[in-house]
């Protein structure tokens, strides 16, 4: 009876592995580069059989390696030891490997992994996955010459082709940064006398809040926030509202706009209604500004009569909600 074997496509490269954190650990938490070189060509319990498929002859061989692996990781550092079991079709020299590796250092510690491999022309390379000592894992490329009956040559863990393939990840303390989130809100009533230069004949007022909507770190600085406005208006008759914004400037001077509502253009035939818009990643720094300084940014809501403000107020003491 002709033996099947399945030969599975290349694995390659290494992945960055996160971990939850365990409070409980005395050391800090640690992310490291992991490389190693090895050579592993002590051959023991060497069992090999051969069979023919329909492509080739095949070698099935179980055997345990020994070597050294070095390392500037003492963790990769020592003594190391491969268990493996390979398929080779010796006529197409392709094939795959699977089994463990162990390296263990004189000082103790060290990592037990097991990895898989694709095996092309006497080259193996595929990915090592561990759990390292002290709660870590390993993940690493690994590529290597390979002979069943000769063991590996110019093992690389970690390196080769692609620099710092290999990560050592040791579980520990990690602080994690705490934020605070904080709501804090202006009531505005606009009116055209509050523009620069006031607005004459104009009896329109308009009235609502500004909401700043904000995180904070564990310090205490502004990281990130929403800005929500809400303004109810009452025209005396049909309106084109043009736009709703926060600028900075004291009252009886005009300024810059930090924050545009991007109302665009909103045609009301019997000029009453109501704007909400929420504008979202607003800037740090602004949102600190304001904060810090709410009597020094007013509000417009500004029309096709009087693009440049029809309505006007600045910004009173902050309540925090």
């Amino acid at each position: 009876m002709k033996a099947r074997y399945a030969v599975p496509a290349l694995v390659a490269g290494a992945a960055l592995v996160a971990a939850g954190v365990a409070t409980a650990w005395s050391r800090q938490q640690q992310t490291q580069a992991a490389a190693a070189s090895f050579t592993a060509t002590s051959v023991s319990q060497l069992r090999a059989t051969t069979c023919t498929g329909s492509d080739g002859t095949y070698q099935d061989t179980n055997a345990v390696y020994t070597g050294t692996a070095t390392s500037s990781n003492a963790s990769l550092n020592g003594p190391v030891e491969i268990r493996a079991h390979s398929v080779v079709n010796t006529t197409e020299q392709l094939g795959w490997l699977d089994g463990t590796l162990r390296v263990r250092p004189a000082s103790g510690g060290g990592v037990f992994a097991s990895f898989h491999a694709a095996i092309a022309n006497g080259n193996l390379v595929g990915l090592a996955t561990a759990g390292a000592g002290n709660g870590g894992k390993l993940v690493a490329s690994l590529s290597s010459a390979f002979t069943p009956s000769g063991g590996f040559t110019s093992g690389n863990l970690g390196t080769g082709s692609t620099p710092n393939a290999g990560v050592l990840f040791t579980q520990g303390t990690c602080t994690k940064v705490k934020t605070v989130k904080g709501t804090f809100v202006s009531r505005i009533d606009l009116n055209p006398r509050e523009v620069v230069p006031p607005v004459t004949g104009l009896r329109a007022s308009a009235n609502g809040s500004l909401t700043f909507d904000v995180t904070r770190d564990s310090t205490g600085n502004v990281t990130s926030g929403n800005v929500v406005f809400y303004v109810n208006y009452d025209f005396p008759g049909s309106v084109t509202i043009t736009g709703l914004s926060l600028h900075q400037g004291n009252r009886g001077a005009n300024g810059p706009t930090v924050v545009d509502a991007g109302t665009g253009t909103i045609s009301d035939p019997d000029g009453h209604g109501n704007v909400t818009r929420v504008v979202t990643g607003v800037s740090a720094s602004v949102l600190t500004a304001v904060l810090n300084n709410p009597h020094g940014y007013y509000v417009t809501l500004t029309t096709s009569a009087n693009p440049n403000g029809a309505l006007r107020d600045q910004l009173e003491s902050l309540q925090r909600k």
